[in-house]
């Protein structure tokens, strides 16, 4: 059974991504580059979980990594060619070990050869900095506007304190689940069961939901494209008041269900926000 490590969103700027997440009430994290040419400015969560904001900072590495055939930047720049492009790009599972995973994913033909190790820079409370390693795995990929799935394994010894980080003016505590849609949910049933190693429910008309460790993959009927990541859903503290936080600052959401959407600005895709209960 995995576990949600984060999910990547594709902005053509880290400043409009930070304005955007500010404004719903999120601490965003310092700006971080990658040695592929992306950077981030990430949005973590109390649970352990986070949402990576991505944008292309340096068009010269990212270039040279995409021609050598570097599996995130090349399904990364598949997605910011789409004309109609989707606002969630990638759903990554935290990982132990992503050798293991790469292994296991090959021998139930849904995973790829390659692997992305990698290393930055983290800028730490008193000013200095430190280095943080990964080292990432992925599941077949099934075209261009598909998203990507992944496997983070954080190689490093250093544990960030990232306490002030997760006190977000809106509450936010958590990701619970990540919604899936295609036109015919029983298409990719073998292939999500597979990448996300968890227990099937069938939730009737073809939809099914696949257990995770800590929260749920819900695949359900919808969309035009093949398979698409729709939504994630987003715990609060206080649904009533992080309503009134998005009104006095102009964010306009729907009432879906027990909860609430926000359009995302960067392409198709919601975040759906629901009341943390015990």
């Amino acid at each position: 059974m995995r576990s949600i490590d984060h999910l990547v969103m594709p902005f053509d700027a880290l400043a409009a991504a930070r304005n955007w997440f500010e404004r719903l009430g999120f601490v965003v994290a310092p700006d971080a580059v990658h040695p592929f040419g992306t950077g981030n400015a990430c949005i973590f969560l109390a649970d352990g979980r986070f949402i990576e904001p991505l944008a292309v900072v340096d068009q010269a590495a990212y270039g040279a990594a995409r021609d050598a055939g570097h599996l995130f930047v090349e399904r990364d720049a598949a997605v910011r060619d789409l004309a109609d492009r989707p606002a969630l790009s990638a759903l990554a599972f935290r990982s132990g070990d992503a050798l293991a995973d790469r292994e296991q994913l090959l021998e139930e033909e849904v995973g790829e050869d390659g692997l992305v190790h990698f290393e930055r820079a983290m800028r730490l409370p008193d000013g200095g900095t430190t280095q943080l390693s990964f080292r990432l795995s992925f599941a077949a990929i099934h075209s261009a506007d598909a998203p990507s799935f992944f496997y983070c394994e954080a190689r490093h010894e250093v544990q960030p304190d990232r306490s002030a980080l997760v006190a977000h003016p809106n509450g936010a505590t958590g990701i619970v689940a990540v919604t899936i849609e295609a036109p015919d949910p029983q298409d990719f049933h073998d292939y999500l069961a597979a990448v996300a190693d968890g227990e099937v429910q069938a939730n009737g008309e073809g939809s099914f939901t696949i257990a995770l460790d800590g929260g749920r993959l819900d695949v359900a009927s919808g969309g035009a494209s093949p398979l698409a990541i729709a939504s994630f859903t987003v715990t609060v503290a206080d649904l009533a008041f992080a309503k009134d936080f998005w009104q006095g600052q102009g964010i306009v959401y729907s009432e879906r269900g027990d909860g609430v959407a926000v359009d995302c600005p960067n392409g198709h895709g919601t975040i759906r926000f629901i009341e943390d209960r015990p």
